[in-house]
């Protein structure tokens, strides 16, 4: 990572922060901001490691929200839709034998030329 996103990733961490101030009214929220503005000014490995942990705790909330969002995809959209299905007696896809041995679809066709003029 370049020094220019360092410093951009601490100004978002430091704006957030300034934030999170104006919304709760919280004095804590203000001094977080300055800390953490003054300490990277002043100690760049101190400002690197904050961006660093704060990078770190972004990964796991990601692949936490990740399984969270695609828990949720699955069990209002993709169950319901899938039950559904099931309570229909059709075979749409003919993936399931009735009983023949075989998936297979016999086909007697005979080509002529105006079959190969639009193949697709």
């Amino acid at each position: 990572m370049s020094a220019l996103e360092r410093v951009k990733a601490q100004l978002v961490i430091v704006t957030g922060l300034l934030v999170l101030y104006f919304i709760f009214k919280s004095v804590y929220w203000l001094y977080a901001a300055v800390a953490v503005g003054v300490l990277s000014l002043m100690i760049p490995a101190i400002g690197n490691g904050i961006v660093w942990l704060w990078f770190k705790i972004a990964e796991v909330l990601g692949k936490i929200n990740g399984a969270i969002i695609l828990s949720v995809v699955f069990w209002v959209f993709l169950f319901p839709i899938a039950l559904l299905y099931r309570m229909n007696k059709k075979n749409p896809m003919s993936v399931k034998k009735e009983g023949n041995s075989s998936l297979y679809h016999e086909r007697n066709h005979i080509y002529s030329k105006e079959d190969l003029e639009h193949t697709w």
